[in-house]
């Protein structure tokens, strides 16, 4: 290169570069290969100085990381982690430095992965369903068993034209196998319009693709609430807030095979007497009948869902539920 031979001979840089036409930038690179660090920037220090101006090495610095993310209670990311080795420890370090010890401790905190199965997103706000039975909502609600001090989850499913009770379960635990089987009891007890859509929040056992799956298989729309908008699925939340005021305050369950019996008492209750002020102050039952439409309930089919009551308990039960208007 001319311009080369002509630096070499201790010719101005500025000038020659100038007079051959050749940018600076162009004489001045280096390809990463040629320097001295592996990869570009300086290497990672070895050391962190405190306010007090001592120097601590990077040990000591993931002790202390460790030391604060063993403590109970802590679920802090790494610029909580930051803050605290200055406020406490008063290291002079960047979020930068403390992400890149905390990454290299497997102890960076663990996003929710997305799920990569594309939902269906509810585009109203409310439903509007125009006939019974096409359009159904479904949540869970904890229940307290005061007894053992517990609480037990139960899964209700109400049609929103109408706010019947299609359905309802409770046990000790609901996984999405257990979500899939009551969806099973449901269709295997009634026979429904051919296109049905369901609304849910997104639970885990809601979005799992078992269940997505099954309802597909079924021919059963399913949609998603956005996140953090209970009005979107504001019937069942409105039949859930019901149960806590007419049920869950007003009884002390011994075991879930009490809690059972008082919540079949009420389910008769609810569906033939309870008036609802969104079906023209009627019952369930009540409105259905004045718009001459048929419960869809297979016939000589008992409920595979329910628990099976003998007629003591149920007298029992009935007893009990006596005293809600």
């Amino acid at each position: 290169m001319i311009a080369q031979m002509f630096i070499e001979s201790q010719y101005q840089i500025t000038l020659v570069l100038k007079l051959c036409h050749v940018p600076r930038s162009s004489y001045y690179y280096r390809p990463t290969s040629t320097l001295l660090l592996k990869g570009r920037g300086l290497a990672p220090s070895q050391y962190t100085y405190t306010m007090q101006g001592d120097s601590v090495s990077n040990e000591q610095v993931v002790k202390d990381i460790i030391s604060v993310l063993s403590s109970e209670f802590v679920d802090y990311g790494y610029l909580k982690v930051t803050h605290y080795l200055r406020n406490e420890k008063h290291y002079i370090i960047n979020p930068k430095k403390v992400y890149r010890l905390v990454k290299e401790l497997h102890l960076l905190l663990q996003t929710k992965v997305k799920s990569k199965y594309p939902k269906q997103w509810v585009t109203a706000l409310v439903p509007q369903p125009e006939s019974a039975f096409i359009y159904w909502e479904f949540d869970i609600k904890f229940i307290y068993i005061h007894h053992l001090g517990r609480y037990a989850p139960m899964l209700s499913i109400i049609d929103v034209y109408s706010r019947y009770l299609i359905g309802w379960t409770l046990q000790w635990s609901l996984k999405k196998e257990d979500v899939s089987y009551f969806f099973d009891a449901i269709l295997y007890d009634y026979l429904f319009p051919k296109k049905v859509c369901v609304r849910c929040d997104n639970g885990s056992q809601f979005e799992s693709l078992l269940l997505r799956n099954y309802l597909q298989s079924k021919c059963i729309v399913q949609e998603f609430t956005r996140p953090a908008t209970p009005e979107q699925n504001a019937h069942i939340e409105s039949y859930h807030s019901i149960i806590q005021s007419a049920v869950c305050s007003r009884f002390e369950f011994d075991s879930l095979e009490h809690a059972k019996e008082i919540l079949i008492c009420w389910e008769q209750f609810y569906k033939l007497h309870r008036i609802h002020s969104g079906i023209d102050y009627k019952s369930p039952v009540q409105f259905l009948k004045e718009k001459n439409i048929t419960i869809p309930i297979k016939a000589n089919i008992k409920k595979s869902n329910f628990a099976k009551l003998n007629e003591t308990e149920t007298s029992s039960a009935a007893e009990q539920m006596s005293g809600i208007v």
